[in-house]
Order: structure tokens, then C-alpha cells, then sequence
């Protein structure tokens, strides 16, 4: 933030709403009131299944069904962040306008780069953070390293065939099929378990206590190896995906959709097909003994006052069809109401996140 307007005000002055502001008034400054938006960041996992090379013997030879049949990506949201970050509010933006012939002390206001303003009759700025989207880094970034997916290649020359007594002397040897190498896996996979059995039993000798763990995980990774050339393999990788949601003031009791969430293609735009992802607001009721400003207050000229806001606290929900993957209470500025008081000769703070008048000197 920097000091963009550092105004000398006479303390006689008429704040309006900026849309009721004279066209011909040049005498004075803009200013806005925040409002608050809703950073969702989405942790996504996503799985690839990968068909096994002899996925086809699978049922055949290892007698199971529980094996990857096709090629496939499924995502699913392991969790959901909610931070409010802000930025200048359209709908709350204010004309401040001098009166020339007045006498009274003057007073500094001090507005940030955007117009939003920090504070009256301060002479520096306010060190108070303003958190903005920039606060924080919105790089779909991943958390794991994508996978490089290899099978054990079975080679020609590593299967030995059983003699056939009926084959010609001299005759071409015979060919080697898929069927053929899918067995020699199997046969590797018995060898695995059977030498991994002989070291937990002890009736295979171990030469130092220390080789024991070691072998025995490297055994496991063989046959882990061999066998998902009929199970397949599955590699899963997360990432975040975030979006920001600006509440509106009608939503202060709504459910509102944001996108879907696609088994097969991660979170997408709400005309997709999926889960619905949605944000939901529950109004705490906190101002409700507090009275908004009537229509004709909101738009009317007031001498030597100034609009600020008072925000409202809301339980937010995020959820992915039926399911709850998220939920926290915050305080969102424009759920909120707006009042106004007189600042002759008072210097006042404002909170630079919600708009709320945080400190008073008289």
C-alpha cells in the first residue's frame, strides 16, 4: 500500500454516494469501502489406472477378477482451504467534496492505491496488512512429481519352452507367445513368494542380521513387479486448484454453485456433468439489534460524516454433492451494514479488510 491521496480537508465537508455526485463538482476525492472474497483452494487427487500387459490371462492364471480393466483417471477433493482475502467494493464507493469558505483545522485522508480508504486526520499510513490476492501464490502447483509408469519387459531369450517330442529335428523353434510369457511372470512371482517364505521361516541362511529387512523388500518388490503386469498399476498425484468467490449481499442465507467436480475430469465449469460444488451461508444474526441506514440516508448528502461499515459474521459451507468437505465461520464485510458518523476534528482508523471504523481519537 502506498499514500495515494494525502488531502488537506477543511472540517467542513459533504460526503455522498458516488453515483449521486454532482458531474460538475471537481473539488473533492473518490473513496471505496472493501468487501471481502472468499479464497477456496481445493487439494484434487487424481488416480491413472494402467492395464496391466497380460491383464487378459489375469482371471486365467492368478484366478482373480480384481485386476485394472481399461485406462482411466478418476479425481476426487481430499480437502478444501477457506481464506478471505479483499479488494475494493463497486457498490460502495463514496464522493467527498470540500467546502471552500470554511475555517475549521484541516485533516488528512489517507487511501491506499486502489481508493479504499485506511484513515482520517492521520499524518502517515496505517501499518495495518490488507490482505489481497497476491498474499498469497495461486500456481496450480503439484504436490507429487508425476510418475513415470514402466512394466517389466519379458524378453524372447529368458523363456525356456518344453520339449516337444513329436517336433522335427531341424525344424524352426517354437514361437514364443503372449500366453507363454504371462506364465514365465507367474512362474516369477512363485519364485518370489516361495524364497520370501523360505528367509521368514528361516530355511533360507542370512549372512548378518541387517541383510534380513533388506532382502525381504526386495522380494516384495519383485513380485509386487511381476504381478502388476496382470493387476495393472495405479499412480495418484495431487494438485491445488483455486477460485475465488466474491458473496453478494442478497446471499447472506443462500447456497450458491460454483463448478462440478468430474470423476474423470477433475473440477470443471458449472455445464459439465459431476458433483455440484457449492458454497453455502448461514447469517449468524449478529447486527440484528444494529439498524441499517434508510434508502434516503444512503443517498442523500450528509455534511461532515463519512460512511464506513460494520461487517457480519457467517458460517460458510463448502460442499461436493451431499458431502461437507469444508467449513469455517468468517466475518465477510458486505453481509454487513452500512452506518455513518461525524468526523469533525476526530481522526479515525479503518480496518482496511472489512471497512469498520477500528479506532476513534478525539
Amino acid at each position: 500500500m502506498s499514500l495515494l491521496a494525502s488531502l488537506s480537508l477543511e472540517a467542513q465537508f459533504t460526503t455522498t454516494f458516488a453515483k449521486n455526485a454532482p458531474e460538475a463538482q471537481e473539488d473533492g476525492i473518490f473513496y471505496y469501502l472493501p468487501r471481502n472474497v472468499i479464497r477456496l483452494e481445493f487439494m484434487v487427487e487424481e488416480t491413472e489406472y494402467y492395464i496391466g500387459p497380460y491383464a487378459e490371462f489375469a482371471s486365467k492364471l492368478m484366478g482373480t477378477s480384481d485386476y485394472i480393466k481399461e485406462n482411466k483417471k478418476e479425481y476426487s477433493i481430499k480437502s478444501v482451504d477457506l481464506q478471505l482475502v479483499n479488494e475494493i467494493d463497486p457498490n460502495a464507493a463514496y464522493f467527498i467534496s470540500f467546502d471552500e469558505k470554511s475555517k475549521e483545522p484541516l485533516l488528512n485522508i489517507i487511501l491506499d492505491d486502489d481508493g479504499l480508504i485506511l484513515s482520517i486526520g492521520y499524518e502517515h499510513e496505517p501499518v495495518k496488512p490488507r490482505v489481497m490476492r497476491t498474499s498469497f501464490m495461486d500456481n496450480a502447483l503439484n504436490l507429487n512429481e508425476n510418475q513415470e509408469v514402466s512394466f517389466i519387459e519379458i524378453l524372447d531369450n529368458e523363456i525356456e519352452l518344453e520339449d516337444d517330442d513329436d517336433e522335427e529335428e531341424g525344424r524352426a523353434s517354437k514361437k514364443i507367445t503372449k500366453e507363454d510369457k504371462a506364465k514365465y511372470a507367474l512362474e516369477k512371482i512363485k519364485n518370489a513368494r516361495n524364497a520370501y517364505m523360505d528367509l521368514v521361516t528361516g530355511d533360507q541362511d542370512v549372512s548378518g542380521d541387517n541383510s534380513l529387512p533388506f532382502m525381504l523388500d526386495n522380494l516384495k518388490s519383485i513380485e509386487n513387479e511381476y504381478v502388476s503386469l496382470f493387476k495393472g498399476k495405479i499412480v495418484k498425484n495431487t494438485y491445488y486448484k483455486v477460485f475465488y468467490f466474491a458473496p453478494e449481499e442478497n446471499q447472506v442465507n443462500a447456497s450458491v454453485s460454483i463448478a462440478k467436480l468430474s470423476s474423470t475430469d477433475g473440477i470443471v465449469e458449472l455445464g459439465g456433468k459431476g458433483d455440484i460444488i457449492k458454497i453455502q451461508f448461514e447469517s449468524k444474526n449478529s447486527l440484528a439489534n444494529i439498524n441499517p441506514l434508510s434508502d434516503d440516508t444512503k443517498n442523500a448528502s450528509l455534511v461532515n460524516r463519512i460512511f464506513y461499515r460494520i461487517p457480519a459474521e457467517s458460517d460458510v459451507k463448502v460442499l461436493v454433492g451431499n458431502n461437507v468437505m469444508a467449513e469455517k465461520q468468517l466475518t465477510i464485510s458486505q453481509f454487513g451494514i452500512i452506518r455513518t458518523m461525524s468526523i469533525k476534528n476526530n481522526k479515525v482508523l479503518f480496518d482496511p479488510n472489512t471497512g469498520q471504523i477500528i479506532s476513534v481519537i478525539r
